[in-house]
């Protein structure tokens, strides 16, 4: 990748590494540039200490700078995923911990529209 389009995409995802930093700052975050148009963020509340209530709070605070959410879970992995898109922005992806239930594997359940805000 040229360095001007990586310094483009690390600038970008710096902008929501604040609203990251601001929100959660105990969480532990990712960032893969090569990935997608814009890169991925990786953002894993596993570990944390992080309420779910903050991780709402920053999901209305991204969605007031124009991403979209949807949300799918994987019990057989213990996680559901939060997957945020914005034009010209990086990807977001939120990891929040679930209960592991290894029998309840249901691959074809697809990824729902959420909102934060309701």
């Amino acid at each position: 990748m040229k360095p001007r389009i990586l310094r483009h995409r690390i600038e970008r995802a710096a902008k929501v590494l604040l609203l990251v930093q601001k929100h959660t700052p105990e969480v532990s975050c990712q960032f893969h540039p090569d990935r997608g148009a814009e890169g991925h963020l990786v953002v894993d509340f596993e570990g944390s200490g992080m309420s779910r209530g903050k991780m709402a709070q920053l999901g209305k605070d991204l969605e007031s700078k124009g991403y979209r959410f949807t949300e799918k879970k994987s019990p057989w992995l213990g996680q559901t995923t939060f997957h945020g898109r914005a034009d010209g922005r990086p990807c977001v992806l939120l990891t929040l911990p679930i209960v592991k239930d290894r029998l309840a594997i249901n691959e074809n359940e697809p990824a729902r529209p959420f909102s934060f805000a309701e």
